[in-house]
C-alpha cells in the first residue's frame, strides 16, 4: 500500500469516525426537541446541518468509490470531507 493509499485511508477511518459522532449527536438533539420545542434560530441551523450531514454523507460515499491507487488529489479531498465533518460537529455540539 502506498503512503498515499495509507493516507486516504485514514482519512475515510476518521471522517467515518467523525459521521458517527454527529449522528449520536443528531440522534439527541432530536430527542430533546420531541421533549421542549426549540427556538426558530436553532431549528433554522439545525435544518442547515442535517443538509449538510446529508450532503458529507454522499461525498464520504463517493470518496470511498474513488478508483485505487490514490493520487494527492484524492488526499487533499479525503482532508476536505474530514475538516468539513470536524466543523459540522463542532457547530451542531454548540447547538
Amino acid at each position: 500500500m502506498s503512503e498515499l493509499d495509507r493516507l486516504a485511508d485514514q482519512h475515510f477511518l476518521e471522517s467515518q469516525a467523525h459521521l458517527r459522532h454527529i449522528d449520536d449527536l443528531m440522534a439527541k438533539v432530536k430527542q430533546a426537541q420531541a421533549q421542549r420545542p426549540v427556538a426558530p434560530e436553532h431549528a433554522r441551523t439545525l435544518a442547515r446541518l442535517e443538509q449538510e450531514h446529508g450532503r458529507m454523507t454522499r461525498d464520504l460515499k463517493s470518496f470511498r468509490d474513488l478508483p485505487q491507487p490514490a493520487t494527492a488529489n484524492t488526499v487533499a479531498r479525503g482532508e476536505g470531507i474530514k475538516g468539513v465533518l470536524q466543523t459540522l460537529g463542532l457547530e451542531l455540539e454548540k447547538t
